[in-house]
């Protein structure tokens, strides 16, 4: 089976291509941040230096100012393109130690328009705590760093002139507290930032956690589906072996009755044609004195008299016993209709046991106790091969006891009615189930048997008759060395409403 194809992004809310493009922003938006304040602070030092360049023209600031000037924008642009690859961390730090000198010159290098010139200062100090606040994990480090600004600027100031200047003074806290707020701000930025894209990861992680078990709930999905196709065609395919089966046991029985059932009719035949024959020497003789009319000495017509009608109730007889185990014979095969149709179970078990005679009568007696019962629904033919298999396990059980001797044993046959439903009873005098083949007897294939005298499907198949299709019970009661009596009990409506109880 073929695995379900990855679907394809869509530019859907909560599809895998807009998590990613969502993902892809968070991650570059710490970075642009901090890109844009460089390129911020870089402007507004390249503007700062043309104006100390304007004013050096002028004759209002030296060359050197203007060379530190120029040095600040460079040293950013320099160092940024050289550590781009770099912590960020540690390149700022560093950044920040080789501008410092250079902020410092500039605050006491000039009088008049550019004395004090703190806003260099300003934009390093607000440039590193920035650029650190986004950056790291703490505001103490870029706090530090603007006070580490502002303290220099202050000490600068104070051996320039050799005294504790006000200003300056004013200047460095100023600078201090502006860097200090600026870092707490742009931690809190820059952790919101990290928080977002850690959200944005397990939400990614999730979503491919989430389409994985999709891709696999549903090729699970279509190995069930191809499971449950493979289970239905199992099942009706076994239903048809099932059904098989039970036709091939009744074939096998027929074809093993057939021998038992051609000496039966066998022996009711013989003495119908010898009846014949004898009415037919007596009728030659009784026709050859009428003929002559002669004295009767040669023939004895009072012999004829009386045993010819005899010989004719004899040949009457056979007969009728040839017609019942024909249509006996003619009953237990016909083949069964789709429908359960009411039967006289009566008839049927007689009918059965006329089949089974052959097997039973040289071992056992046959006692039938067949109480008044009404219609039953049922599959007739399929329940006198129930009857018929458990009635030769009986003879074959006795059998096995009576062996060797001229004991007989005893099989008795009863139906009768238990409220709604009808019991047929097969009691035999055999040796009893022994305890560790209870459990099995109605197992397929399962026998106690010696080979080729019996196959373990009998009472498999009286069972499936019985409880599967007719939604009745087959029970027995057994004591070994005394007998066993199963108890086959059937609906008389045909298991309607067993049949709609498991529907509902």
């Amino acid at each position: 089976m073929k695995s379900a194809q990855p679907r394809a992004p869509t530019s859907s809310s909560g599809s895998p291509a807009s998590v990613t493009s969502d993902l892809l922003l968070t991650q570059n938006l710490l970075t642009n941040v901090i890109h844009a304040c460089d390129v911020l602070f870089g402007i507004t030092a390249i503007a700062l230096a043309i104006f100390g360049t304007w004013l050096f023209v002028a004759g209002d600031a030296r060359l050197a100012t203007v060379i530190a000037l120029w040095l600040m924008p460079l040293v950013n642009i320099v160092w940024s393109a050289l550590t781009r690859r770099s912590n960020r961390v540690t390149s700022d730090l560093l950044r920040a130690l080789m501008c410092l000198p250079i902020t410092a010159f500039l605050y006491i290098a000039e009088v008049g328009v550019l004395e004090k010139m703190w806003i260099p200062a300003l934009l390093m100090s607000v440039g590193v705590t920035l650029s650190l606040g986004l950056s790291s994990r703490s505001a103490l480090l870029p706090c530090l760093a603007a006070v580490g600004y502002a303290g220099t600027l202050f000490g600068a100031s104070s051996v320039h002139l050799g005294a504790v200047d006000f200003e300056a003074i004013t200047d460095a806290f100023g600078l201090g507290l502006t860097g200090c707020v600026l870092s707490i701000v742009s931690n809190k930025l820059g952790r919101t930032l990290d928080e977002a894209r850690r959200q944005r990861d397990a939400a990614l992680e999730q979503q491919n956690r989430a389409e994985a078990v999709t891709l696999e709930l549903t090729q699970r999905s279509r190995e069930l589906t191809t499971a449950i196709d493979s289970l239905h065609s199992e099942m009706e395919f076994r239903t048809q072996i099932e059904l098989e089966l039970r036709q091939a046991q009744k074939l096998e029985s027929v074809g093993r009755l057939a021998a038992g059932v051609a000496h039966e009719i066998n022996t009711p035949v013989q003495f119908v044609s010898d009846s014949l024959h004898f009415v037919r020497d007596g009728m030659t003789d009784l026709f050859g004195v009428i003929n002559k009319l002669e004295t009767t000495d040669d023939t004895d017509l009072p012999y004829l008299v009386e045993h010819m009608p005899k010989a004719l109730d004899r040949a009457l007889d056979g007969l009728d016993r040839v017609a019942t185990i024909v249509r006996s014979m003619k009953e237990f095969a016909h083949p069964d209709a789709k429908e359960m149709a009411d039967t006289d179970l009566n008839r049927a078990v007689e009918s059965t046991l006329i089949m089974a005679r052959n097997e039973y009568k040289y071992v056992a007696e046959l006692e039938t106790e067949l109480g008044e019962l009404p219609p039953v629904r049922c599959h007739v033919g399929e329940l006198n091969q129930a009857v018929l298999n458990i009635v030769v396990n009986a003879a074959h059980a006795i059998g096995d006891v009576v062996q060797g001797t001229s004991a007989r044993g005893r099989i008795r046959v009863r139906t009768y009615r238990e409220g709604d439903e009808v019991v047929i009873s097969i009691m035999d005098t055999g040796a009893g189930i022994p305890d560790y083949t209870r459990d099995y007897i109605f197992d397929p294939f399962f026998t106690t048997k010696e080979v080729g005298r019996g196959t373990g499907q009998g009472l498999a198949i009286a069972r499936s008759v019985i409880v599967d299709k007719h939604h009745g019970r087959l029970e027995f009661e057994t004591a070994v060395g005394q007998g066993t009596t199963f108890f086959i009990r059937l609906a008389i409506d045909g298991g309607q409403h067993a049949s709609s109880a498991e529907a509902a």
